[in-house]
């Protein structure tokens, strides 16, 4: 158990170190390639985990995304998906990079703009037609965050 604390240890320092240095760089471009990042992932949840997203209407998605992330990754370990209107809710809880998040934000970046529930989940959206705007806020006292997906008309 210790060896998998100075794992995560170490990923996170790694983690919160690349993006501190892509904001550095790129400033809000560093979303982008996040972004991106989450293409990548959905990609490799599609081919590896089952990840299915074809005919799910956008709540739907997001809750698919989240069991993953949730049951197969154990990143999570509670989520809910609202809607009311045109924004998407996603609120997590237990999140396993709580800590790591935390870190990037030390650094000097105001926005977790690495978490990869949100960007999978953007890409799942702009990949089915419906892009939208993203942000994030912390849930302290559940180790988590609300994630707010504003659909784009």
């Amino acid at each position: 158990m210790e060896d998998n604390r100075k794992q995560m240890r170490l990923m996170s320092l790694m983690i919160a170190g690349m993006a501190k240095s892509l904001h550095e760089m790129f400033g809000e471009a560093a979303h982008a390639v996040m972004s991106e990042t989450g293409r990548s992932i959905l990609e490799i949840l599609e081919r590896d985990m089952g990840l299915k997203l074809e005919g799910l209407e956008p709540d739907e998605a997001l809750a698919a995304v989240g069991r993953v992330f949730q049951e197969e990754l154990g990143f999570i370990d509670s989520f809910a998906v609202s809607q009311d209107g045109r924004r998407l809710i996603m609120t997590l809880n237990g999140c396993q990079g709580w800590d790591m998040t935390q870190a990037v934000l030390k650094t000097g970046v105001d926005t977790p703009f690495t978490c990869p529930i949100m960007n999978v989940c953007q890409a799942a959206l702009i990949r089915m037609g419906r892009p939208a705007r993203k942000s994030i806020a912390p849930i302290p006292e559940t180790r988590g965050s609300a994630i707010t997906f504003t659909l784009m008309e």
